[in-house]
């Protein structure tokens, strides 16, 4: 089933709507949809069901559904939960299509809620029609003049924003882009309709110019789908999203909310980061960059340039730009020059540039304006933060002026507008369209870096699509990986193998003979783990010695190790393999020293289906916490700007003197590791801790190895090229069960406030 354009814009626009359930009484504090919709001015035809009354609010009003005297487009449905599947089926047996489901306590509640959502969806699919819900205000539409909401929602500016929603929070108050909405789609539980088909929507209004996103999770297997839209439309808008749950609290406060998993924060930030989202910290940044989208001039670059009247403002603006990815422009000879003429010989001008000193026994305005003209004129300036308070004399205007500056040069300007607090002058400034006014240098700078996020960043990049490297056999891998759930010690390196991923030369081994023999083999010195179920940590567990010299010693070694582990035994009375020693093998391996450690792992999300991870490796990898995650599979330069994140990039390019590491070498290895998780959707996690990446030209290799497998899941994505779609990205609908929204019984929480 394709994207269904007409559902959507009757969930938005219906000429016709039914409000079941509607409440008879009115007036403050009845939080009647009818009611709303009347004084919101919406001009389609409406009925009210409510078994008691044969109007309200002039509005006429049947026993049932089936009495109305046409199918209108829209139901909103506003009954307690344990009738809401007989009335939807009242409903769709008078021909109604579409649906906005108001009830809470469903699937995201408790065990009867999600046999009552099962129920209604059973009915709503038997007769092909879509639903917006439940646990939702619905929709709201200020460019037509509709809403849905039993909150009373006050009539604000139609701007072309487009909002999407997981809280009605954002449509009922001022929370979020306070500027003005044209859209607003509260998507509730997402039994049916979610973000894919809110933002496909959003994306075809021509009227909206932007799109902002508050998102708790996506329903488990349709990350990779939202992907897909998110990339088409900020080809066309910016898509600005704030994604809650960062924390394990928020995480777990979500599920219990909404219904959704919300997985891992920082998957969906490299998600959403890939696909072109701008990403935000909080409902401020949310309303701040809406807010710049809509009033300012696009950046085409990150020089920032910081006009001043106060030295220690412009330090705290300086500050804010290197902290949000920014950097200070730095002036042409010419601007240079000419500024050198206006300021005293005391004091040489630069960036920030403090105007005060160079007005000193002039007339400030004028000094201002020269000053700001030379630095907006400066072709080294992409975009200019002013730090001034409000001031207005006869042939001045300083609002008025920076407006015309940004228009005469097509460039953002940023006002941190200090001292007193006048709403109406920032009201007053903004309404010229091209200047936005914060209150904070903080605030002021973070709206730039959103707009160099996409006008940089996301317009900028070329198309990098993977493509598969040579020199991999998938049917091997499969046939080593084939089988019952486990992980996977030696055999993890036939798996690298299989896909041409460099390992240190290796021999299994069951017996301390076994591994002296197999030392002689590949040659001295080499490295002995013991590896098996339950060893994880080999360090810690004292599986693992290095830099063994001889068969005598490799034996030695062995034996106690053997024995060590053997006698180590965990509270439940097991030994690491069990407390015979079942399970474990030897692994014998060349020892390589030197070498950068990096660790490459990789793990199948819920959401988004096979990623991968980097970071710096070896026995601190946890503790330090330096690592980046992408999407599989990567491209070669996803791989090298995924490398390039991390804090240990800097290590790796050769700091403080020493040679640089072959990150061609590293990079091909992320790329082949990428394929291998896309190909083989059973491989729940895999972690190559360390890989040895050494000089430039030298390469890289696996010194230890981890796959643990699974059974797929039936709903597997399978590689990011399988599933990246093009012309019309059509959208299916979710399946029943936990696709619908629907959570274990140990992940439901009963709910006693509303959204």
């Amino acid at each position: 089933m394709s994207y269904d354009a007409e559902t959507m814009e009757r969930l938005f626009n219906p000429a016709s709507v039914v409000v079941v359930g509607a409440s008879r009484k009115t007036g403050p504090g009845s939080f009647n949809i009818v009611e709303n919709l009347v004084n919101y001015g919406y001009k389609g035809r409406l009925y009210a069901v409510n078994p008691k009354a044969s109007e309200i609010f002039g509005v006429p009003c049947f026993p049932r559904a089936t009495d109305l005297p046409e199918a209108p487009d829209l139901a909103i449905i506003s009954v307690p939960r344990e009738i809401v599947p007989k009335v939807v089926r009242d409903c769709c047996e008078r021909g109604i299509k579409s649906f906005i489901l108001v009830p809470q306590g469903m699937a995201e509640a408790d065990e009867t809620g999600a046999e009552i959502q099962a129920e209604f969806m059973a009915v709503l699919r038997a007769h092909g029609a879509r639903a917006l819900g439940p646990n939702t205000l619905g929709t709201v539409n200020v460019f037509d003049r509709f809403i849905s909401s039993f909150m009373p929602i006050m009539r604000r500016p139609a701007l072309p924003t487009g909002l999407i929603c997981q809280t009605g929070l954002f449509l009922a108050t001022d929370l979020g882009p306070s500027t003005g909405l044209g859209k607003g789609i509260d998507i509730g539980n997402q039994a049916d309709v979610g973000f894919p088909e809110a933002l496909r929507h959003l994306a075809d209004d021509s009227r909206v110019k932007v799109v902002a996103i508050h998102m708790e999770g996506l329903r488990p297997g349709e990350g990779r789908l939202f992907l897909d839209v998110l990339r088409e439309t900020v080809k066309r808008k910016p898509v600005l999203v704030y994604k809650t749950g960062r924390s394990a609290a928020g995480a777990e406060a979500a599920s219990s909310h909404s219904g959704s998993l919300a997985g891992s924060y920082e998957v969906y930030e490299a998600a959403l980061e890939s696909a072109g989202a701008v990403l935000l910290r909080d409902t401020d940044d949310m309303d701040d960059s809406v807010k710049a989208f809509l009033r300012l001039a696009p950046l085409r670059g990150r020089r920032i340039a910081v006009v001043t009247a106060s030295g220690g403002g412009g330090i705290m603006a300086a500050d804010a730009i290197g902290e949000y990815g920014l950097e200070l422009a730095r002036f042409s000879p010419e601007t240079m020059e000419a500024l050198a003429d206006i300021y005293p010989d005391w004091m040489e001008p630069g960036n920030p540039l403090d105007v005060w000193p160079a007005a000193i026994g002039k007339l400030y305005p004028e000094v201002f304006m020269k000053c700001f003209d030379l630095v907006a004129d400066d072709p080294n300036v992409d975009g200019i933060v002013c730090v001034a308070g409000a001031f207005e004399r006869e042939g001045f205007n300083l609002p008025e002026f920076l407006a015309a500056s940004s228009e005469r040069r097509d460039k953002p300007v940023v006002w941190w507008l200090h001292g007193r607090r006048d709403p109406s002058l920032a009201q007053r400034v903004e309404g010229t369209g091209r200047v936005a006014v914060y209150p904070s240098p903080d605030r002021a700078v973070r709206a730039l870096a959103r707009l160099a996020r996409y006008y940089v960043d996301v317009l900028g990049r070329t198309e990098d699509r993977p493509s598969r490297p040579a020199g991999i056999s998938p049917d091997k891998a499969a046939a080593v990986l084939r089988g019952p759930a486990r992980c996977l010690g030696a055999e993890a390196f036939e798996v690298l193998a299989a896909y041409g991923i460099p390992a240190a030369p290796w021999r299994a081994a069951a017996s301390p003979e076994e591994a002296a023999q197999a030392a002689v083999e590949l040659g001295f010195p080499v490295a002995l783990k013991a590896v098996g179920p339950g060893i994880l940590h080999k360090t810690e567990l004292g599986a693992v010695r290095l830099d063994l010299g001889s068969p005598e010693e490799v034996a030695g070694a062995a034996r106690e190790m053997l024995g060590r582990l053997k006698a180590r035994t965990d509270p439940a009375g097991a030994g690491p393999a069990g407390e015979d020693g079942s399970g474990l093998t030897l692994l014998v391996q060349r020892f390589l020293p030197g070498g950068h450690e990096v660790i490459l792992g990789a793990k199948r999300d819920p959401h988004f289906g096979p990623t991968v991870l980097f970071g710096l490796g070896g026995v601190f990898t946890e503790i330090l916490e330096d690592v980046a995650i992408g999407l599989a599979p990567l491209s070669a330069g996803e791989a090298e700007r995924l490398i390039a994140r991390t804090k240990g990039y800097a290590v790796l390019r050769g700091a403080r003197g020493r040679k640089p590491a072959d990150l061609e070498a590293l990079v091909d290895c992320l790329v082949r590791l990428s394929w291998l998780v896309a190909d083989h959707p059973d491989i729940a996690e895999l972690d190559l801790n360390p890989v040895k990446v050494f000089t430039s030209g030298e390469g890289a290799a696996s010194v230890d190895a981890r796959i643990l497998v699974e059974a797929a899941p039936a709903s597997s994505l399978g590689s990011r090229a399988a599933v990246s779609g093009g012309g019309n990205l059509g959208l299916e609908p979710p399946p029943a069960g936990r696709a619908a929204g629907v959570l274990p019984p140990e992940r439901r929480r009963e709910r006693s406030a509303g959204r």
